[in-house]
């Protein structure tokens, strides 16, 4: 992972401080979406780096859990692959405990975790979200907040790849979900999710080609842009500097197999077989590369791993120059002329557990996959080239287009327009939104429900000062951060809010109770001892009349030690000590 000093963000975009300030300052769940091109990844390991919170990074497909080195939804909760109906018996309140047989590490860790990631938020269904939302309230002890008061990052851009459902199982959600998009959760019924759109656009810079992705991605492209988009059927991505090297991005798998397949038949010679190495854990589905990798001197390939030297990163396309089968070594050059020596890669396959004695989430890995970074890569699928960039791009949608935000991607993956060559025209029935997408797109960057979200940060603040002022019993204190509380976000009537205050106002009433028991305990004893003080102030009394001097003032002193409030034994005494004086 890389340390906190290699990440950088710009803190003058006013939409990654707000960001910023929810997660660090707040508990409020947050949405980060954006453009391609526009930083949610890179906030993404920001976050990871600088927030102190106990954080967990969870993705939907292994693939995408292995890239931002976490885990997928499916592991880390046990989730089952179909769907998960509301009215499941098997996961009620009453019967989930023994259905998931979370060890006591697991439910330790559900526990302590603050901070719950999630990328690729798009790809999640919303009866998984719902299925979430109820693990952690029943495993956090806290059934009234949503998440069970945990704070979760959703990370993604519902404007691209969608949740893929297949019709059996769209047809059991059906019923209790208008759409599969994870914002129609019934979670989100009963708080409003905060939405912070990044529009700074990083990867491309034409103003004419970012305005067609927009309308593109928001489904109302023009006729005139159309046009301008379609006089690349045919042409040639124009090169800019070092070797020309074009991928093909098709939408149909097959289509991408049978590009890759012929152009390495093409090259001289026999393929070089490289057999990947697993240890320990390590699902077959979520391996990044071929498990068996056929390759020859004159392949394109794409680096699908950042190199910890920076020499490349996710997404750097090259040709194999040489293969040295003996010394497991190949070497490459890359699309801006850069040779390297390219060794084996490992991969790890990531547990969260909990440290007890530090107090922190920590990774564990529990199995690994060695093999070389890289993958044939005259053709990739759209779906595999989302978060990637390229400077030239050959689009191929042989067979169409069949899900939302697949023609966006495509296009957003080349840095400009004459980068792109189509090898059919875009339709524009390829060029789809998703109504429900629209409507939910409509709330974003809503400033009254994100400066909501950072008030309240200061009334949360106050809270948690009230409640460590309680625990320490500074009362005073207590009562002043609990009424700036209120005054900061006046929240007393709700229903949580009003249990808090009354559990409290309870137990602040018993403690003045016991203290009144305890003051006249106090009393009755204080009364007592005084009793005995006068007694012992009359023994002395009657030792002096017998000229028992020592007596008298042992007797004095005894009544004194018991009640310093008997004048006449103090008077006594004072008199013996001048008399003997």
């Amino acid at each position: 992972m890389p340390g906190p000093t290699d990440i950088h963000i710009d803190l003058d975009n006013r939409e990654f401080q707000q960001a910023l300030q929810i997660i660090e300052f707040t508990r409020r769940s947050l949405f980060l979406t954006g453009k391609a091109g526009t930083g949610k990844s890179t906030f993404l390991r920001y976050i990871r780096t600088h927030i102190k919170k106990k954080t967990v990074v969870l993705a939907p497909t292994g693939i995408s859990a292995i890239n931002a080195e976490g885990s997928t939804l499916h592991s880390f909760f046990k989730l089952p692959f179909h769907p998960l109906l509301p009215n499941d018996s098997q996961y009620s309140v009453k019967n989930i405990r023994k259905t998931l047989k979370y060890n006591g590490e697991k439910c330790k860790l559900l526990r302590e975790v603050e901070l719950i990631i999630i990328d690729e938020i798009s790809m999640v269904r919303a009866d998984i979200i719902d299925f979430i939302d109820k693990v952690l309230r029943i495993y956090s002890r806290n059934m009234r907040e949503p998440f069970g008061g945990k704070q979760l990052l959703l990370v993604g851009d519902i404007y691209q790849l969608e949740p893929v459902v297949k019709e059996d199982e769209r047809q059991l959600l059906r019923p209790f979900y208008p759409t599969c998009f994870f914002f129609d959760a019934h979670v989100f019924r009963s708080f409003r999710l905060v939405s912070i759109e990044l529009r700074k656009v990083y990867r491309q810079n034409d103003p004419q080609f970012i305005s067609i992705l927009d309308n593109i991605r928001a489904g109302n492209i023009s006729e005139q842009q159309l046009k301008m988009l379609n006089s690349r059927v045919g042409s040639t991505a124009t090169a800019s500097q070092g070797q020309q090297m074009t991928i093909t991005l098709s939408t149909r798998r097959d289509t991408v197999d049978y590009i890759n397949d012929g152009h390495l038949k093409q090259l001289p010679g026999e393929p070089t077989v490289f057999k990947g190495e697993v240890k320990g854990e390590f699902p077959e589905n979520s391996l990044p590369t071929p498990m068996e990798m056929e390759v020859k001197p004159g392949a394109q390939i794409i680096f699908i791993k950042n190199d910890k030297d920076r020499r490349w990163v996710n997404g750097t396309l090259g040709v194999i120059e040489g293969i040295d089968e003996e010394s497991g070594m190949l070497y490459v050059v890359t699309e801006d002329g850069n040779a390297y020596d390219v060794e084996r890669e490992r991969w790890s396959n990531m547990r969260y557990k909990f440290n007890e004695q530090e107090q922190k989430i920590e990774e564990e890995e529990i199995g690994c996959y060695i093999q070389f970074p890289v993958r044939l890569a005259w053709a990739i699928t759209v779906h595999k080239s989302q978060g990637l960039t390229f400077k030239h791009v050959n689009i191929d949608f042989t067979g169409g287009v069949f899900a939302g935000g697949q023609t966006y991607v495509a296009l957003s993956r080349c840095c400009s327009l004459q980068g792109i060559s189509l090898k059919t025209p875009i339709r524009r029935e390829d060029v789809f939104v998703r109504s429900e997408v629209k409507t939910f797109a409509s709330h974003y960057n809503d400033s009254i429900i994100i400066n909501k979200a950072l008030s309240e940060s200061k009334a949360d603040k106050e809270y948690r000062d009230a409640m460590t002022a309680f625990n320490q019993g500074n009362y005073d204190a207590f009562i002043n951060a609990f009424f700036k509380a209120i005054h900061s976000r006046y929240d007393i009537e709700q229903p949580a809010a009003k249990r808090l205050i009354r559990r409290k106002l309870n137990i602040i009433n018993q403690l003045k109770e016991e203290k009144r028991q305890l003051q006249e305990e106090i009393k009755k004893k204080q009364d007592f001892l005084k009793k005995l003080a006068v007694e012992y102030t009359l023994l002395g009394k009657e030792c002096e009349k017998e000229d028992m001097r020592e007596a008298a003032i042992a007797n004095y002193k005894k009544a004194l030690e018991l009640c310093p409030d008997i004048p006449d034994a103090k008077r006594r005494l004072k008199k013996l000590d001048r008399d003997f004086s």
